[in-house]
């Protein structure tokens, strides 16, 4: 997406490297992995001049997302949304990180998963694709 939008890219790690002496970091619960897991974002890497589209692969409990979106407002940057690849929207991470004032965008939205079938959220204008 930045090589698209042709802007700088700024990952968030989810663990400290070498390089990485002075960071933002913010919590968050990993339902995927069970267990509380921690973001970094370097503080040479944003600061209050920047707009951050925050990028993800997948939004199911928002927790991820969210934390991000915390790590954003500490550094006194602007959040302009959340972009995502596939969303279990049954999952309501959409709605949790509502409270942020952020478009959320999806290329796809997984609306149930049933007996091994997925039920994909069919959006005005998909059939005319």
């Amino acid at each position: 997406m930045a090589k698209y939008l042709q802007v700088p890219l700024v990952y968030a790690r989810k663990q400290r490297s070498v390089v990485m002496a002075n960071t933002f970091d913010a919590g968050y619960n990993s339902k995927t992995m069970g267990e509380d897991k921690q973001l970094l974002v370097s503080r040479d890497h944003i600061d209050e001049e920047d707009r951050v589209l925050v990028i993800d692969d997948f939004l199911s409990s928002g927790s991820s997302q969210e934390a991000l979106l915390r790590i954003i407002s500490e550094a006194g940057a602007t959040a302009v949304g959340v972009g995502v690849l596939l969303e279990k929207e049954y999952e309501a991470g959409r709605v949790f990180l509502s409270g942020f004032g952020v478009p959320v965008e999806s290329v796809v939205r997984i609306a149930s998963v049933k007996n091994g079938v997925i039920g994909i959220r069919e959006e005005d204008g998909y059939d005319k694709m």
